[in-house]
């Protein structure tokens, strides 16, 4: 049986926290995959050639997913008794899909996993950004509604922004090394919330925050050497991203703002157009005249 979560993986849909990992991961790694639900995102990685096993809490989904998976741990990820089924085993990579986030301790359990990454490995991480517009607006109205899966899914038991997720990385020993985001617009989001719902100066305000239309964050990670200039490489490399992000939407807003500019003349010289043709033609003759003496 295929858990609510699970969905059918599009590696080439760019704005997808599924593909964003995909891509993080590569080919031909030996995977970890903790929470891996009823298999989708292990299905993907096989087909790239990776040697996966899954970590799942629901023996129901766990059973579906076997069949992608090397072998499958079924148990909480908080559990020592889980990791210590692993003992002895090292991978290339270590992901955690939007897992975090259901967990009581999620820096304890990237800690302990850090025993089992190969030297030189990564962590893939993906979590949901409590900061998205979306959310704001529905607690300006008095609403956090949650549901069953998404921004608010009420199994969540930490709420992640840009910040906390990377102060949680940086305590679990890791420097993150890619910083990627898949955004969903404001009012797109199953929060539910509609243009009414929000004053337009307070809209305006929100949407100058760089997240509010992020919907998930998804980060690669590598072990921190203890040296400062991987840590100041890790901020600079964030910082770059952010920069471009920040360039894109202001060239994104410029394009709109010419595009409707150019709209307006086209629209304008249509009408003048127009009047001239009610003009009768012995007055647009005599114009003519005037212009040339």
């Amino acid at each position: 049986m295929l858990s609510h979560y699970h969905v059918e993986v599009n590696p080439d849909d760019e704005n997808n926290s599924h593909s964003l990992i995909l891509r993080m991961v590569g080919f031909n790694k030996r995977v970890l995959e903790a929470g891996c639900s009823s298999g989708h995102v292990s299905k993907a990685l096989k087909a790239r050639e990776c040697r996966v096993v899954g970590v799942e809490i629901d023996p129901i989904a766990a059973e579906s997913a076997k069949q992608w998976l090397e072998r499958i741990v079924v148990g909480n990820l908080e559990d020592v008794e889980v990791w210590d089924q692993l003992d002895g085993e090292f991978f290339d990579v270590i992901v955690f899909g939007d897992v975090l986030e259901h967990l009581r301790d999620p820096l304890a359990a990237l800690r302990k996993s850090l025993q089992y990454l190969q030297p030189g490995g990564t962590v893939v991480v993906s979590v949901p950004n409590i900061a998205h517009a979306d959310i704001k607006i529905a607690l300006l109205n008095g609403e956090f509604p949650y549901a069953d899966s998404g921004l608010l899914d009420r199994t969540h038991v930490h709420f992640f922004t840009k910040e906390t997720l990377l102060d949680l990385l940086r305590e679990a020993g890791l420097a993150p090394v890619e910083f990627c985001r898949a955004t969903a617009p404001v009012f797109t989001t199953e929060i539910g919330v509609e243009a009414g719902d929000v004053d337009d100066q307070v809209l305006k305000a929100a949407l100058v925050e760089r997240e509010a239309e992020t919907y998930q964050f998804v980060v690669k990670a590598v072990r921190d050497n203890d040296t400062s200039a991987l840590e100041n490489l890790s901020k600079d490399l964030i910082e770059l991203n952010d920069q471009l992000r920040d360039a894109t939407r202001r060239n994104g807003a410029l394009q709109t703002h010419y595009d409707a500019q150019v709209a307006e003349i086209a629209e304008l010289r249509s009408e003048l157009d127009l009047l001239k043709r009610m003009i009768p033609r012995p007055l647009r003759k005599l114009g003519r005249m005037m212009r040339r003496s």
